[in-house]
């Protein structure tokens, strides 16, 4: 079992029509092992995890469970890391209305292309198979008020990257998707030079036309093979940079899982339809005709609700009726069950739903139920996300320029890749008191509203609340100057109560720790 997908490497310096069926091929060989493990892991997030040992006795009773932890697991990621979207804001203050205005431009261009639902499927194919692909063209079907590019998700199980040994940075110099045809296993392959586009079946040949001109192409309507965008337009998202899924790395753990609760429901059942154990016990007899017209006597079994009489016989001996039973200790297995299930969903860095009535502060609940690991393991994962967005944002741009159908005065065509930055905003709700707070805190100490902003993630789009709202926050924080000013010259100190600046009690008011946490009060 493969740890990861394959990274698919060459050693070429770049792809030509000469080289290309030779790299393609060694590709393929990689990417059919990654393929296999993708398909393996959607079929277990979908709920077909097979057991991994057969019943040997009591066969009549085979229940086979399965607790979908790793669906439990993607819908946590999905919801935690991906539940609002990917947003690109201004990079830096820059009061520039052109560029905002930019910025503004592109994000609905997104949201026009459906991008919050799109990124919704990405973020699946990252989570479950560690990899996910993205495609981006011009939009050769432009109708007013539309997007100037197209955005789509592409499955990883036939989509692929190939990286270059030849670069320090392994940079991407091919990239590749195909089709299958519907009553054969003929490929269709589409792949992507930085300058070029080829069609290529089955591995074998280059079927695609010869054109050299500059001729504009679409991944559905293609006319000449010359790539306009002169930037590879599918770019991969990685989860991780071995490129694992979210619960694969306890699949293992996940199957003995399901062999437990399978054993328990087993076992449950079996001594619901135990066998019986009979001694010195005379079942009445029974006649059946057999179709040859002799008669058989049979013993009369007992069916259910009926009464099996035994008696104690005249030469002492003692008949018995007993179920063949295991003395089984029911609430351990239980427990056994529970503990193992919350073991996976910790090393998944999936947080604990317990009830947390009674009261922590928020750092304390955030260590124990383990919110605090969760963020930390997204924060990392977004470093790599915003990278793989930075690259898709450049192809972005390069389609748009290359659009027949922009206005030569539009902002988006001044947009460079360095005017934005992805914006992914994780919202707790029980944090939102004490972000708040420690804005007020912030703000009413001289704080800017740029580095309050950037300290505490709040809003979708920082720099937009900023325009908004930077001169009320300047004449506040002026107020509160000229008030400290005015008390000190009348004889006061100028100092503030400790809570003045608070807006509302939040989670740090709490005295008590925890009854979840550690079942213990810190009065006691």
């Amino acid at each position: 079992m493969s740890a990861g997908r394959i990274v698919i490497y060459t050693d070429a310096k770049e792809i030509t029509s000469d080289n290309i069926i030779s790299i393609l091929r060694d590709a393929i060989i990689d990417h059919d092992v990654n393929s296999a493990r993708i398909q393996y892991l959607l079929d277990y997030d979908a709920g077909i995890q097979p057991l991994q040992r057969v019943k040997q006795t009591r066969t009549d009773i085979d229940c086979q469970c399965v607790d979908n932890v790793a669906n439990e697991v993607t819908e946590f990621n999905l919801g935690f890391k991906w539940g609002n979207p990917i947003s690109l804001v201004q990079n830096g203050n820059v009061e520039d209305e052109n560029l905002t205005s930019a910025v503004a431009s592109l994000n609905k261009c997104y949201e026009s292309q459906n991008s919050r639902q799109k990124q919704q499927e990405l973020a699946r194919y990252v989570e479950i198979c560690g990899v996910g692909y993205v495609y981006i063209d011009i939009n050769t079907e432009w109708q007013d008020g539309e997007s100037y590019f197209t955005y789509d998700v592409l499955d990883p199980r036939t989509t692929f990257v190939v990286r270059s040994l030849y670069y320090k940075d392994k940079r991407v110099i091919l990239a590749g998707t195909y089709r299958k045809e519907k009553n054969s296993n003929t490929r269709y392959y589409t792949c992507f030079s930085k300058d070029f586009r080829y069609e290529i079946t089955d591995g074998l040949k280059i079927t695609n036309g010869k054109e050299k001109g500059k001729n504009k192409w679409g991944f559905l309507n293609r006319s000449g093979e010359e790539n306009p965008l002169h930037k590879i337009p599918i770019i991969e998202y990685i989860r991780s940079y071995d490129r694992m899924g979210c619960f694969e790395r306890q699949i293992s753990e996940m199957d003995n899982l399901n062999l437990l609760i399978s054993d328990f429901t087993n076992d449950v059942e079996q001594n619901t339809q135990a066998i019986w154990h009979g001694n010195d016990v005379d079942f009445p007899k029974e006649i059946i005709k057999n179709e040859d017209g002799s008669i058989t006597e049979v013993d009369k079994k007992p069916g259910t609700n009926e009464w099996v009489l035994t008696y104690t016989s005249k030469d002492g001996r003692q008949p018995y009726i007993n179920p063949l039973a295991v003395d089984y200790d029911y609430s351990g297995m239980l427990n056994n069950i529970q503990a193992r299930r919350q073991l996976i969903l910790q090393k998944c860095n999936v947080p604990q739903r317990n009830d947390n009535s009674g009261g922590s502060t928020g750092v304390a609940m955030s260590d124990a139920t383990g919110w605090s690991q969760a963020e930390t393991a997204a924060a990392k994962q977004q470093l790599i996300t915003d990278g793989s967005k930075m690259d898709e944002v450049k192809v972005v741009l390069s389609a748009i320029r290359e659009s027949e159908n922009v206005s030569q005065d539009d902002p988006l065509l001044k947009l460079k890749a360095t005017d934005v930055q992805p914006n992914i905003k994780r919202q707790k709700t029980y944090e939102m008191s004490t972000k708040v707070n420690a804005m007020a805190t912030l703000l009413s100490h001289g704080f800017s509203l740029k580095d309050t902003v950037d300290a505490i993630p709040f809003f979708d789009d920082p720099n937009d609340v900023i325009a908004r709202s930077e001169k009320m926050v300047e004449a506040y924080q002026n107020s509160i100057i000229n008030k400290d000013t005015s008390n000190q010259a009348e004889g006061g100190d100028g100092e503030q109560a400790p809570n003045k600046d608070r807006t509302m009690q939040d989670l740090s008011d709490q005295t008590e720790n925890s009854p979840v946490i550690d079942k213990s009060r810190t009065d006691k």
